[in-house]
Order: structure tokens, then C-alpha cells, then sequence
């Protein structure tokens, strides 16, 4: 799914990435995710199974100048794709940092 379609909605752009793999916390449990592209207050990311929109989650994003950093926030939407599910997560609080320093 390409993010233009969304660009609209938010208030400050993503970035794209992907990370090919990294965990996240849904729910307090362990979730493989990749992630698609990230911004000060959130990310899109790629999971096997479906996430319930409201959900909690945690990612962990490594950084290279601060290291690992967990962000907690909500799944705001999820919809089905070719490779899973593509989840959109806004983050409980504004990064410190820009993105572009996610490894």
C-alpha cells in the first residue's frame, strides 16, 4: 500500500524505511514486524496477523546515536495486504529525535 494515500491525514510526513524485521509489543506479547516507514509521531508497519485497532503497542526502534528506544502507542487502523498486514501506529508521544536516524 503506498503511503500517499494517508499523506493527507497527518500532521508531520513519514519517512520511509524498512526494517525487515524487529519485535514488537501488542498486547504485552512478542509480535514480529517490519516497518515501512516512521515520523516523529508514528509508523507504519507489517505484521503476519491482523492487530485490533486500539491495541497497545511497543516498538522498539534502534537508533544509532541513542540506541535502542521503546515507543509506546495505538494501532489506529489495520488492513489486510500481499505480504500480511500493514498496521498504522500512533505514538503516545512526540520522538525527541527525527527518524531518519532509525538504523
Amino acid at each position: 500500500m503506498d503511503n500517499v494515500i494517508f499523506d493527507y491525514r497527518r500532521k508531520v510526513k513519514r519517512k520511509p524505511c524498512f526494517l525487515a524485521s524487529g519485535f514488537i509489543l501488542y498486547n504485552k506479547a512478542p509480535v514480529l514486524a517490519g516497518y515501512e516507514d516512521v515520523s516523529v509521531s508514528g509508523a507504519g508497519i507489517l505484521t503476519n496477523g491482523a492487530l485490533q485497532v486500539n491495541g497497545q503497542v511497543t516498538l522498539a526502534l534502534n537508533t544509532r546515536r541513542k540506541g535502542l528506544v521503546l515507543v509506546d502507542g495505538k494501532v489506529c487502523w489495520c488492513q489486510r495486504v500481499r505480504s500480511g498486514w500493514r498496521s498504522g501506529i500512533a505514538f503516545n508521544r512526540v520522538l525527541s529525535f527525527e527518524p531518519t536516524i532509525i538504523v
